[in-house]
């Protein structure tokens, strides 16, 4: 069992899973989103290679318009 942080909150994962794929899963579109994963900006060309490991801390940020 994998222990991941999503925005401080715990998720489990079964078995090594890339950013890109716990990002869908979470019904999140890649591309309204920037990731950092254990306090690092993740480049995008990045997320499917990079997998989560056990007591990984993921930030996922969308750009908000306005003003």
């Amino acid at each position: 069992m994998i222990l991941i942080h999503i925005n401080n909150v715990p998720q489990s994962l079964t078995e090594p899973t890339s950013i890109a794929a716990v990002v869908l899963a979470q019904d999140i579109a890649l591309d309204s989103v920037a990731i950092v994963l254990n306090a690092e900006v993740v480049p995008r060309n990045r997320w499917q290679s990079i997998l989560c490991q056990h007591e990984d801390k993921l930030e996922l940020f969308s750009a908000v318009a306005g003003g």
